[in-house]
């Protein structure tokens, strides 16, 4: 089988045979074309040589005079082209000769010249050959002719020329090869080098110099089909790299490039020369491990390449450090579709990932599950949204006094009802409403449905005096655009500010993104409250400096009230804690009447959970609302 080495390199040999044989014969074609007119031009040169000597000799020969023939012939020692010439006279007798050393001319020219009998006229060659040759001119005197002129002459002149142009011509074409030469042999290095820069940029990723998404596509199709054909082990790596946005947010982009590039120096390091790792794009970087053996041999080369990420970049002004979060595929397990094969690498990344980073794991069925549930809850939920939150509606529940027993107000809580009658868990939308950023748009959609359920409920004659209504930290990555969207909310519907609180969780109050949003829903007039207290961390300062006016209790402290100890302890601190603060204590997750005296006597000042009152419509809201406004009859 013909390689295609060999293919191009008889290309370029036939190439180079056919421009030598087409400058051959554009060379032969030349010096023919020069020869002849060469030739033409020498005989007319010639012919007006035998004229103007003929004209000299008519007298000579009108009068016979041998020495003044010879006088005028005498002018051929100066022509070189001319080796002898004679005249003769009118019978064909010779006059006189000059210059003949090699008696070529006839001395009778009646006897011996066959051209003698010729008509007068111009001059003609009598005898034309390749070296030599002889030249006759009739000579008239008024009409008569009196003699003839014989001219020998030589055409090694002609040759010479030739000769002089045929080396000028091949010198001249000879540098003008080498400077053509020279030329396109430059073209073609840079052209190559073009032609390898590219190929170089369509397969390989120019940060980190690793093969592309592209490239590494290909090197997956193939192993897939040596798999097949061998029977291999090969596993299939998909890596993200954790918290790198702080690199370019803390070190600038250039550090970033550089993090990069040594991120994949130190991938190559752990994979052997036959792995192949490349760089997918961002942050994102994979890796085909060949002969792996077993799945406990890829998490063993996974888990090196986790620990070498771990040593600090050196990055300015202060050291970076990153981790990986590496889902694992092993072909054909789980699969032997390329692409498949990547979507489930990154599934199991993507669950490496929420379960703490810098970890790794390996793609399942249950995985896959989870995934595929979850993008169905999210195409769901985005449906909902753009048909103005079909399926959706907001649940209230109560909030009551802890020692009158009277509402207070409520807490909003969004649910979601499919369009085949299943209710969806919270706990299984929001989280990807979080995740997905849908938790902005759902969230701006509550607001609205809240405020139209208040116009409903005053319209039945129940007036509440505070909702609360829970805030994502996604959201405030909005900055104060989430707050004046909420003022204008409240306007078009014609809500006061005062009558919303927004619920916050602690890792919200501590985030310093945060900061600047909570002082504008301050200074907008929105109070605030913190969510599960107790199970993150919180600064006295910040309960302080934003001036949050409730503190909720997690519902893991309350449920093991009255009889856990710790439990009551946490509860009374921060009941006590609070009242110090001046801030309003709510106990969420209230379920049994012995918890509700526990709260009641610790000081509590809000009580909310299934024992006073579970999540409802605003319907029955309004009937829930009128039942404890209603004196009990006995």
């Amino acid at each position: 089988m013909v390689t295609q080495t060999e293919r191009t390199l008889r290309s370029r040999r036939l190439k180079v045979l056919y421009t030598t044989l087409t400058l051959l014969i554009a060379f032969v074609l030349l010096m023919l074309h020069q020869y002849v007119a060469s030739r033409r031009l020498m005989g007319e040169e010639m012919q007006i040589t035998a004229a103007i000597i003929g004209a000299n000799s008519a007298a000579a020969l009108a009068f016979n005079d041998v020495k003044a023939a010879r006088e005028t012939l005498g002018v051929i020692r100066f022509n070189p082209r001319v080796i002898g010439g004679a005249l003769y006279q009118a019978d064909g007798v010779l006059l006189a000769r000059e210059g003949d050393v090699e008696r070529r001319l006839p001395a009778d020219l009646s006897v011996n010249d066959a051209s003698a009998a010729l008509p007068a006229g111009a001059p003609k060659l009598t005898s034309d050959g390749l070296v030599r040759g002889s030249m006759r001119k009739d000579i008239s005197v008024e009409g008569t002719r009196v003699g003839t002129l014989l001219l020998y002459v030589t055409f090694a002149s002609l040759y010479w020329h030739l000769l002089e142009y045929a080396i000028g011509t091949l010198a001249i074409a000879a540098v003008a090869l080498v400077l053509a030469y020279q030329l396109t042999s430059r073209m073609r290095r840079r052209m190559l080098r073009a032609e390898q820069q590219l190929e170089h940029m369509a397969f390989f990723d120019p940060v980190t110099g690793l093969p592309n998404r592209r490239m590494f596509e290909h090197e997956l199709r193939q192993a897939v089909t040596r798999v097949q054909r061998e029977h291999d082990e090969v596993a299939l790596l998909f890596i993200d790299v954790d918290d790198f946005k702080k690199v370019n947010d803390c070190c600038g982009h250039e550090a970033g490039d550089q993090v990069l590039h040594l991120i994949g120096e130190r991938l190559k390091a752990v994979a052997r020369s036959s792995d192949v790792v490349a760089r997918l794009g961002g942050d994102e970087f994979a890796a085909l491990l060949f002969g792996i053996g077993s799945s406990d041999n890829a998490a063993a080369v996974a888990r090196s390449m986790i620990q070498v990420i771990d040593e600090a970049f050196p990055t300015e002004p202060v050291p970076s450090h990153v981790g990986l979060s590496i889902g694992v595929a092993m072909l054909t397990t789980d699969g032997d579709d390329p692409a498949l094969l990547l979507r489930r690498a990154d599934m199991a990344m993507y669950v490496a990932k929420t379960s703490g980073k810098n970890n790794l794991h390996f793609f399942s069925e249950e995985i896959d599950a989870r995934v595929r549930g979850e993008l169905a809850l999210e195409v769901g939920l985005r449906q909902a949204l753009t048909h103005e939150g079909r399926g959706l509606w907001v649940a209230y529940q109560p909030q009551l006094c802890a020692k009158t027993r009277r509402l207070v107000g409520v807490e909003a809580l969004v649910r979601w009802q499919q369009d085949d009658g299943h209710l969806v868990s919270p706990a299984e939308f929001i989280p990807v409403a979080e995740k997905t950023g849908l938790i902005t748009d759902l969230g701006d959609w509550v607001l609205g449905q809240v405020c139209r359920d208040l116009a409903l409920m005053r319209s039945a004659g129940v007036e509440l005096h505070k909702v609360a209504v829970n805030v994502s930290s996604r959201q405030l990555l909005r900055g104060r655009t989430v707050v004046d969207n909420f003022c204008q909310t409240l306007l078009r519907f014609g809500e006061p500010v005062g009558r919303f609180e927004f619920e916050l969780t602690e890792s919200t109050l501590m985030g310093s993104g945060g900061a600047a949003v909570l002082d504008a829903f301050g200074k907008a007039g929105f109070s605030l409250s913190i969510d599960d207290f107790g199970t993150g961390y919180s600064s006295l300062g910040y309960l302080k400096r934003f001036q949050v006016g409730t503190l909720k209790i997690d519902q893991s402290f309350v449920r093991g009230l009255p009889h856990s100890t710790e439990n009551a302890a946490i509860v009374v601190a921060v009941i006590q804690m609070a009242q110090a603060l001046s801030i309003t204590v709510v106990a969420e997750g209230v379920e049994t009447e012995a918890q509700t005296a526990f709260l009641q006597n610790a000081g509590c000042d809000v009580l909310q959970g299934y024992w006073l009152g579970r999540p409802m419509p605003a319907v029955q809201l309004v009937s829930f609302v009128k039942a404890l406004d209603t004196p009990e009859v006995g």
